[in-house]
């Protein structure tokens, strides 16, 4: 098992939480196949050296097992026959060709002409305060509007917003997964969750992580009829991954072969 760190730099702050400061995380190589780690001590992960050697000693985290489960079933041609969703824009400038845009909240300016999903991070206050003036008619969901909590949910799902669950509510108040009550929709980020069977729409997003793991999220997404978030490497100043990441006229990731990039990197044992 081998690594090579990387750093990220935003072009903006990626969130309240995260600021702009430089993201850190490694690529991994395990035989013949390759996977992204790409920690969120923001979200509760371990950081990134504590990940690292954990997976040492053969000890594992919801990061790094996925991360183990993408690299071995990497192969050069794993998109071959695979049909990539639509993404929405990360941000507030919206190109052509995109129709939905994500805002993390609060703060985001929100754009014209496109459809909107809020992001707001389980802030029930900045939620309260900005609700009155959403634009509800343009509004695709509202994601975490405040911890959850099923009675809390029921009444903002009666103000006419749409509710989506990411992976951030506690533990103890926890939903089924399955049929969650006043949820409409479930993120998933395949670089910490699998996928389980759900009787509401499926969004796939990144982690917002190297452009490697963004593969990793695209090929869980593929074939999804829903709009995803697939294309965060534009968060990013460029570098020699990120130059050869495309998006189509119609908004969907066109995954690159990163074969000889990753071949070419000086891999240290872990």
């Amino acid at each position: 098992m081998w690594i090579w760190r990387y750093s990220l730099k935003p072009r903006r702050p990626l969130s309240a939480l995260a600021g702009a400061a430089p993201r850190a995380g490694a690529l991994l190589r395990v035989g013949e196949g390759f996977a992204d780690v790409h920690p969120w001590p923001e979200l509760g992960d371990a950081p990134l050296d504590e990940q690292l050697a954990m997976l040492a000693r053969g000890e594992t985290t919801p990061l790094t097992r996925r991360s183990l489960w993408f690299a071995s079933i990497w192969r050069r041609d794993l998109f071959d026959g695979l049909t990539i969703p639509r993404s929405h824009w990360p941000g507030s400038d919206p190109p052509e060709g995109f129709d939905i845009a994500k805002i993390k909240m609060p703060g985001g300016a929100l754009p014209e002409r496109v459809r909107l999903r809020l992001d707001f991070n389980n802030d029930g206050e900045a939620f309260a305060r900005a609700a009155p003036a959403l634009p509800r008619e343009r509004i695709d969901f509202i994601e975490d509007p405040c911890p959850y909590d099923a009675a809390a949910w029921r009444d903002i799902r009666r103000r006419g917003f749409r509710l989506a669950l990411d992976r951030v509510a506690p533990d103890s108040a926890r939903p089924d997964q399955r049929r969650p009550a006043a949820v409409d929709v479930r993120i998933i980020k395949p670089a910490v969750e699998d996928i389980s069977e759900s009787d509401i729409p499926i969004i796939i997003t990144s982690y917002m992580d190297h452009p490697l793991g963004q593969l990793h999220a695209a090929y869980v997404a593929a074939n999804s009829t829903e709009t995803c978030g697939l294309v965060t490497h534009v968060l990013y100043e460029n570098d020699q991954f990120i130059e050869r990441m495309k998006i189509s006229d119609d908004a969907r990731l066109i995954p690159p072969d990163f074969t000889e990039l990753l071949e070419a990197l000086p891999w240290k044992r872990l």
